[in-house]
């Protein structure tokens, strides 16, 4: 083959070649743009339901923080007043029982020396009667 022939054949080729670039690009455009109008529109949706939510889930992560402060603040305070409400409560008991004991002590005596008056009133009556 000749130089011209050889030129011609690859002059072919190389046209053949961007032909085939030429329809692989409208094939190209033709998809992008059959699949951009298919997805973009429930992209643009879910995106923008997407940025809301985002927005909620921010708000309430602030929110979070806040109450979690918030927490960390209340745990020590309600600790200490639970601490103090069980000791009083205790305290209360303990006095409570020692006043009952004192009380109960107090009863005892005083129904002791009634008893010993009674039993004595008693055998004097005892005693007079026999006479």
């Amino acid at each position: 083959m000749s130089d011209e022939e050889l030129r011609d054949q690859i002059n072919k080729i190389a046209v053949q070649i961007e032909k085939i670039e030429q329809v692989a690009k409208q094939k190209e455009s033709y998809i992008s743009n059959k699949l951009s109008g298919e997805f973009d529109p429930k992209i643009s949706e879910i995106e923008g339901k997407m940025r809301q939510q985002k927005s909620i889930l921010n708000d309430l992560n602030m929110q979070i923080d806040v109450l979690t402060s918030k927490k960390k603040e209340l745990i020590p305070i309600v600790k200490n007043l639970e601490n103090e409400w069980n000791n009083l409560k205790k305290e209360r008991e303990k006095s409570l029982n020692l006043n009952l004991k004192a009380i109960e002590k107090e009863k005892k005596t005083k129904t002791k020396d009634i008893d010993r008056q009674i039993k004595a009133l008693e055998k004097e009556l005892k005693s007079l009667e026999t006479k």
